[in-house]
């Protein structure tokens, strides 16, 4: 059963609201706090309605018991030995053989474990501040040791007949939904915070309708924006944030809507009700700059050269080692330099569509000549090498081998949803945006009434 809480911040409609699904009875608060009272789960017509509504979404995203299922009992297993465990945490500098050490083991023991099967390359990559914890049996026998990663995934090396085996073990968090919804009065991040949204989930809502909204400067005071969401609990506590499964935005006037849809071979990514996409081909700005410090121009005067030399890109100045991403799907054509313009990367999308990214300090490990990459993924860093007076990025976009302004040129839309995924889309997207509809109205209500 789901509930749902309406959480209004006082005083404001920055960051209104915020609803949580979960499966315990939830009062209503915030509109008219004197007169809410708690309601039992399906009580009344409209938390039945939430229920029927919410039901597909959980189902996607929790297991679902089958009542059906063979009630056969399952066979025994052995109990498992009885294993004592010593936890270190590992300090600035520690080395596995260190630990060991610390431990009371030595060299030869960690060689054991080091040369058995499983994912031992993973067993000298810690880091610290995490915790290790070393066990042994009853007759006090190193058993193996745990390395804890995060909340949710360690690293288990255990002693089994065939020596140490390896394996990265990962816990599932429980998922619930969550929306938020908020009008902008001063600032969107502002906003965002006073309903409760993480940076994380700000930053992905403004990277779905990015495309469509500069949020550097087309936001306005009374854009509205409402998201569903998912949030993630461990133990009964929360750990962070999940997908945003939908979102809706308002700006001067015109509302964008998104849906988050996974096709039949397991790519994710954002459309509009129709089913076309929400991105185009290509990013304006492969980077997140402070300012343009050099436009394209033609007739541009070189500062270093002191002569007129074309300007055939735009000049992004960010500060040095800031990531820089691929504008669009594509391969590798060159890595390495290039003259004046330093450490370059030129990618070829195909359709006679090739870009250009130079004056970088240096380039994301595994990245070659050859080497396909997607679009927003890391391929370099922002520096200065070459002819530059400054840490920046100069980025160039060219169609069939001429330069064109990477802030002007039209940009080709990425592909719609094909025809014979229509119907999954449908089923998959139709419930969430009905779900952000339904709260966005609430939403609606709540700021009148306040």
């Amino acid at each position: 059963m789901v509930g749902a809480t309406l959480l209004v911040s006082p005083g404001s409609n920055e960051g209104k609201t915020e609803q949580r699904f979960s499966g315990q009875p939830v009062p209503l608060i915030g509109v008219d706090d004197a007169k809410a009272e708690p309601q039992t789960p399906g009580s009344t017509p409209e938390l039945a309605s939430l229920n029927a509504e919410a039901k597909p979404l959980l189902s996607n995203i929790l297991p679902v018991t089958d009542p059906e299922a063979s009630t056969k009992p399952e066979p025994a297993e052995p109990p498992e030995p009885q294993i004592e465990w010593q936890t270190f945490t590992i300090k600035a500098g520690d080395t596995l053989s260190r630990l060991f050490k610390r431990a009371g083991l030595n060299n030869d023991t960690m060689y054991r474990v080091l040369n058995g099967s499983g994912n031992t390359d993973e067993l000298t990559r810690l880091r610290q501040g995490r915790e290790i914890e070393f066990g042994f049996d009853q007759d006090g026998e190193f058993a193996g040791l745990m390395i804890h990663n995060s909340r949710t995934t360690k690293l288990k090396a255990l002693r089994d007949d065939d020596g140490f085996h390896t394996i990265e073990e990962m816990r599932e968090p429980e998922i619930e939904l969550a929306f938020a919804g908020g009008e902008i009065q001063t600032s969107f991040a502002l906003a965002a915070n006073r309903a409760g949204l993480s940076g994380n989930v700000r930053n992905k809502l403004s990277r779905i309708f990015g495309w469509e909204i500069d949020f550097s400067r087309d936001l306005r005071k009374g854009d509205q924006f409402g998201v569903l969401y998912e949030k993630q609990y461990l133990d009964g506590e929360m750990i962070g944030y999940g997908r945003i499964l939908a979102a809706s935005f308002i700006n001067k006037g015109e509302e964008y809507s998104a849906a988050l849809f996974t096709d039949s071979e397991g790519q994710s990514d954002y459309y509009a009700p129709d089913g076309s996409s929400l991105r185009k081909a290509f990013l304006r700005a492969p980077v997140n700059y402070g300012r343009i410090s050099s436009h394209f121009d033609m007739n541009r005067k070189h500062p270093i050269l002191n002569r007129v030399r074309p300007h055939e890109g735009t000049d992004f100045a960010a500060s040095s080692g800031t990531p820089v991403r691929a504008s669009g799907d594509g391969r590798i054509i060159h890595l390495g330099r290039d003259g004046g313009y330093g450490k370059t990367i030129r990618i070829d999308h195909g359709n006679e569509v090739t870009t250009v990214y130079s004056h970088l300090r240096g380039y994301k490990r595994g990245m070659r000549s050859g080497k396909r990459v997607q679009q927003g993924d890391v391929i370099g860093y922002v520096g200065m090498s070459g002819l530059a007076t400054g840490p920046h990025l100069h980025y160039e976009y060219r169609l069939s081998g001429r330069p064109r302004n990477p802030l002007h040129v039209d940009l080709p839309d990425a592909d719609p949803i094909p025809a014979d995924e229509m119907q999954a889309f449908r089923m998959q997207a139709n419930p969430l945006l009905a779900q952000l509809s339904d709260h966005d109205e609430s939403f609606q209500v709540a700021m009148a009434e306040d």
